[in-house]
């Protein structure tokens, strides 16, 4: 029988989403799973491998980059797991989390995880969700790769002042927080801060984007 003959993907990402993962990683009425907190400032970075142990953590505040090597690849905060679907390595170059704030998350051992979760009976779809936040994630960026770069940027900063500027909506616009430095975005494009500047004047000339007195980037959300 298939996955969709079961659940509706409405179904799968409102009973297995991250929240409740988190919640029932924490529940030790079966198949107790150490947890350990961590505190990180900014730029404290952390890799995915200590050793021999690979992690899983669970962010409950604060915004963190996603690296390969030195690639900025993508942004997580609260509610996500970093580890849980994120390779140890890739051609050499590890996965590693950088806070762009101060974040508080939770450590798990990886093999316990995925053993809690595979020992419940629709465990797997828990694993599947964050699959597919992933592949989603990856495959818009793909396409938006496509774009031109002025097409591109105005896309990328929509997304990230969507998802990590909810409480700093002005109107028709969202505000991009100031922990987005135009070097991190630089870089998570992969485009040089110059290129980016001359970007970013040109999407205020057309009135997409305009700049506050913080300098945080507000993004036209039409």
């Amino acid at each position: 029988m298939l996955l969709k003959d079961l659940y509706s993907h409405e179904i799968i990402e409102k009973e297995f989403n991250t929240e409740k993962l988190y919640r029932m990683l924490l529940d030790n009425d079966f198949f107790e799973v150490k947890r350990q907190e961590v505190i990180l400032k900014k730029g404290e970075f952390v890799e995915l491998e200590k050793g021999s142990i690979d992690y899983v953590y669970y962010i409950s505040d604060g915004v963190a980059a996603i690296n390969i090597g030195d690639q900025v690849i993508d942004f997580r905060g609260p509610a996500d797991f970093f580890g849980l679907v994120d390779s140890t390595s890739v051609q050499g170059a590890k996965f590693s989390l950088n806070p762009l704030n101060e974040i508080t998350m939770s450590r798990f051992e990886k093999n316990e995880v995925m053993a809690k979760i595979m020992s419940l009976q629709d465990g797997y779809l828990y694993h599947y969700t964050c699959m597919l936040d992933r592949y989603r994630m990856y495959e818009n960026r793909i396409i938006v790769n496509d774009a031109t770069d002025e097409k591109r940027t105005l896309l990328e900063l929509r997304e990230i002042g969507s998802k990590f500027g909810k409480d700093e909506v002005q109107k028709d616009k969202i505000v991009v927080p100031g922990f987005f430095t135009r070097k991190l975005i630089a870089n998570y494009l992969g485009i040089s801060r110059t290129k980016l500047s001359d970007i970013l004047l040109k999407l205020r000339h057309e009135g997409l984007v305009t700049v506050d007195s913080k300098r945080q980037i507000l993004v036209c959300l039409k």
